[in-house]
């Protein structure tokens, strides 16, 4: 085949994949095997053609593909990459008149961002991180499971247009099985989950081997039994072996067992129809996955070394998935931190910072309830301060004192606590709450340096099984950083109430005379930019200082919060009502008229003309009253000392008038004040 063959083919196969929907999203770049010989670990390829939706995806992926792609071409068969903290990719070797070809097809990401991988690629991309993940949230999320049915699709377009890619069948059949293993175990280094090597190595056994009939049994943790699925020429739930009963198919420190089915054997699995089975252990120096069983197989020497060496690259692939597993833990919490932080910037309040907490420890565990407990001021006690799992109402009158119980302990202690039976574990040894569904919990303690805050507690993992150790270290991890949020959020609520409390008049809850100059002067501002009016109101109580006299100063300071509530029911959401001092008021209108600040000020003045404050029969008209004075921007003034100069000026016409009374600013008012 020519290169200009090659080149034609290329292009014409690139613009019938990019019809095809299921493609859509994905860059598709299509390698060619470069002539020459080369060892066999060594694929040199060449990109010969390629369809770019997203230019930053292909460049962040295409660079660090070459060991992916040459995996593929050995295995010969399609393959699903995971990169860079999130990014996913398929590979699908095929071959155009004996021409090794391969399609890489990138630009999709995983829902959930791994930002230890993605600190990784800015080490070597020398790329800020936040620049990255701006980037990297843009580019369309699909689900691994998405991404392997649309590389199995495209593979059979592929396989439609140009055939099979087919092996020349070596003369010895025992130098074909070693060379087609070793390529197999290429393939199972690439895989990225336990479901995805079982299928494969079955492939390989019933390929390969030929045998009848293959389970595989595989420890799980929750019910600490080995879940015995059928492969081939097998019910595939063939169900469960205990963990006492592992010896009837495993010999310690042996390559394999050969057992002929019994009547044993036969009562844990009655769907069986075999009579011998051949079982290889998958055990690694401190885990024991499980075993790999092949009935009524016949074996010769050779195949007995070939089966081993393959059961143990599996073995050794299930090691390097727990760890991954372990390593993703960590990436999930430095995910959710990253989501707590966002979350904590938008939270209206602590509660909301809470629950975050709590949903992102619980999902890190897998645990269905929980509590956060705080310390009182006293010190003395805790209560909580969210809950998952639990009646609100009832948690709410929950209190705990230091010392006592587990949370107690752990709080006084500052040590973590795992339990894994609560009623066998000495340290707590109790009866098991009816409301839990296990006997397992965590306790972890909040605090920051020496100081403790208060305890994060989870219980009742979602799949009933026991919480262990990488759960506590990861539990308490989390704690310290949550920690440190939730001291950030109260130092934030305090500094929020203190600002609060410097623009606040302490007595009515109004805003004082320092936060008016401010707020007016930004509303002027808006006015003049958008031609609309704004009116200022002077309300002050007639004879106020009479009532304080005649009444005594609690009262005075009860008919002021009086009067502070009526101006606030009487006013709309955006006006801003102030108390400007003493008995004096002030109300601002923004976009509002003379005449209609008229309305507002006359309906405030009857409902304080009409309340009744205690003790006002002997105020001077029988009543407390106030007197309003009313100037309006722009033709009152135009700045804050001009419009509150005719405000005053208005009000003190409104009192020379007699009070209880609405007098209105003039023109003449808003001369500019020295």
């Amino acid at each position: 085949m020519t290169r200009n063959c090659t080149q034609k083919e290329t292009a014409d196969l690139l613009e019938a994949l990019k019809k095809y929907d299921f493609l859509a999203d994905f860059n598709l770049t299509l390698y060619r095997r470069q002539d020459g010989d080369s060892p066999a670990k060594e694929i040199p390829v060449t990109a010969c053609g390629a369809v770019v939706h997203n230019p930053f995806s292909n460049k962040t992926v295409i660079p660090f593909l070459e060991k992916q792609i040459q995996g593929a071409m050995r295995s010969d068969k399609p393959v699903i990459c995971r990169l860079h903290g999130g990014l996913l990719c398929f590979l699908i070797p095929f071959s155009i008149e004996n021409v090794g070809m391969c399609l890489a097809g990138e630009g999709v990401r995983e829902k959930s961002i791994n930002i230890l991988k993605l600190e990784e690629l800015c080490k070597t991309t020398k790329v800020d991180v936040f620049k990255i993940l701006e980037q990297i949230e843009m580019i369309p999320v699909k689900a691994y499971k998405d991404v392997e049915k649309v590389a199995l699709q495209t593979h059979k377009i592929l396989i439609d247009r140009y055939g099979e890619k087919r092996q020349a069948a070596a003369p010895d059949k025992t130098r074909n099985q070693l060379t087609t293993i070793v390529r197999s175990l290429n393939q199972i280094d690439e895989l990225k989950t336990t479901e995805e090597v079982v299928s494969v190595a079955s492939d390989i056994l019933r390929t390969l081997f030929g045998f009848p009939k293959i389970a595989f049994a595989l420890r799980d943790e929750a019910t600490k039994s080995f879940i015995v699925k059928g492969t081939f020429g097998l019910p595939e739930k063939l169900g469960a072996l205990p963990e006492n009963k592992l010896s009837l198919f495993i010999v310690p420190n042996a390559a394999k067992k050969t057992v002929t089915i019994d009547n044993e054997v036969r009562k844990l699995f009655p769907m069986l129809d075999s009579e011998s089975v051949v079982s290889f252990p998958l055990e690694a120096t401190v885990s024991m996955f499980g075993f790999v069983a092949l009935f009524d197989a016949a074996f010769d020497q050779m195949d007995d070394q070939l089966v081993e060496l393959l059961t143990n690259r599996i073995t050794a692939k299930f090691v390097q998935l727990k760890k991954d597993r372990e390593h993703m833990l960590v990436g999930s919490l430095s995910g959710n931190l990253m989501t707590l932080t966002n979350t904590l910037l938008f939270a209206e309040n602590k509660e909301e910072l809470y629950r975050s907490i709590m949903e992102i420890a619980a999902d890190l565990v897998g645990a269905s309830r929980g509590s956060i407990m705080l310390i009182d001021k006293n010190g003395k006690s805790m209560h909580i301060g969210f809950c998952k799992g639990m009646n609100s109402s009832v948690a709410q009158s929950i209190t705990v004192k230091l010392g006592e119980g587990i949370a107690g302990k752990v709080a006084s202690s500052g040590t973590p606590l795992l339990v894994h039976d609560v009623e066998k574990d000495s340290r707590v040894r109790m009866p098991n709450r009816p409301r839990f569904k296990t006997k397992s919990l965590l306790c972890v303690p909040l605090k920051i340096k020496d100081r403790t805050m208060g305890v994060l507690n989870l219980s009742d993992k979602e799949n009933l099984g026991v919480f262990n150790e990488s759960d506590l270290n990861l539990l308490a991890s989390f704690a310290d950083l949550a920690s440190l949020m939730i001291e950030r959020t109260w130092a934030i609520e305090k500094s929020s109430i203190l600002e609060k409390l410097s623009v606040t008049d302490h007595l009515t809850g109004l805003y004082n005379h320092r936060f008016l100059r401010n707020r007016l002067e930004e509303e002027l501002n808006r006015s003049s930019r958008s031609g609309l009016n704004l009116s200022v109101i002077f309300i002050d109580l007639d004879f106020f200082k009479i009532y304080n006299d005649l009444c005594g100063h609690l009262a005075g300071d009860g008919a002021l919060r009086k009067t502070a509530d009526i101006l606030k029911a009487s006013v709309r959401d955006m006006d801003i009502v102030v108390r400007y001092g003493g008995e004096e008021f002030c109300i601002v209108l923004p976009d509002a008229s003379k005449t209609e600040a008229s309305f507002v000020a006359e309906r405030i003045r009857q409902e304080i003309e009409t309340e009744k404050f205690p003790n006002e029969e002997n105020m001077p008209f029988g009543r407390l009253t106030a007197s309003f004075g009313i100037a309006t921007f722009p033709e009152d003034g135009h700045t804050f000392t001009t419009l509150i100069h005719s405000a005053d000026l208005a009000l003190y016409r409104a009192k020379a008038d007699g009070r209880n009374r609405v007098a209105l600013g003039r023109p003449v008012f808003a001369k500019e004040v020295a």
